[in-house]
């Protein structure tokens, strides 16, 4: 009886545990997405550099879209700042056009306290949802697949 109890309570657990692991491998960025952005955030890496930070976005194109290159891109901080990219890398094939992009923002301390909007195209993503200094570890770099650091 006794291990009949201890097998059901450890395929319990593993089930617990496989559909939590499903659940953050699965989960977006953001659940609200602007159609207009035409992109979805994938994830964002964040490396600090002395008191500063650089701030690597990583969007993917949405099926069908493409990505209009005459449109500025800018990342709007809380205090209205609006920061251009310091690097762009494109990604894709020459028949689906571009599927992935990576802009490189460096940003200083007070703004990467602040949450963080990404303007492009023509409309918004969420980059950073909360306020207050991200959680870096002592590598000094996290990578982030959620908005919500």
């Amino acid at each position: 009886m006794k291990r009949r109890t201890l097998r059901g309570f450890l395929i319990g657990c593993l089930v617990l545990s496989a559909s939590f692991a499903a659940w953050t491998w699965f989960r977006p960025y953001a659940w609200q997405v602007d159609p207009e952005a035409r992109c979805k955030v994938v994830g964002c890496q964040v490396k600090q550099d002395r008191s500063n930070f650089w701030v690597d976005v990583h969007l993917k194109v949405a099926r069908g879209q493409t990505h209009d290159l005459m449109k500025p891109v800018l990342l709007l901080t809380a205090a209205g700042r609006e920061l251009e990219p310091a690097d762009t890398t494109l990604s894709g094939a020459e028949v689906g056009g571009t599927s992935d992009l990576w802009f490189k923002f460096w940003l200083e301390s007070g703004d990467i306290e602040s949450p963080l909007t990404l303007r492009i195209n023509d409309g918004t993503l969420t980059i950073k949802a909360n306020t207050g200094m991200p959680a870096l570890g002592p590598s000094k770099i996290e990578y982030f697949i959620t908005n919500h650091w």
